[in-house]
């Protein structure tokens, strides 16, 4: 299926840090197969899993699992990007008994 963000979005360091807030569990890693470069993000404990590859200018992602480990961090992107992509240091980092939530202003 067509991907709305590509895997390339995780260049940018500060778009990966707000990435591992929708999937902080998650790992990635890249394979490189047959001529095909496939970045793969997993979380193991959650048997989660999603990879994504180019097909010509368009980014496509197949993902597995309960949920849907690719769709919660481009929506999480996606709001940080409405938000007009704050900075590190525009950003809060709660902690508490509910678990951690990270906030920009």
């Amino acid at each position: 299926m067509p991907a709305e963000l590509g895997a390339d979005v995780l260049d940018d360091w500060t778009a990966r840090f707000v990435a591992q807030f929708a999937a902080p569990r998650a790992q990635r890693l890249t394979l490189e197969r047959d001529g095909w470069t496939k970045h793969v993000v997993i979380d193991v404990a959650a048997a989660t899993w999603a990879v994504l590859f180019q097909d010509g200018a368009r980014w496509v992602v197949r993902q597995g699992g309960p949920a849907r480990l690719w769709g919660e961090i481009t929506e999480r992107l996606a709001r940080w990007r409405a938000d007009g992509r704050p900075s590190a240091d525009r950003m809060r980092l709660h902690v508490g008994p509910g678990g951690q939530n990270l906030t920009w202003v």
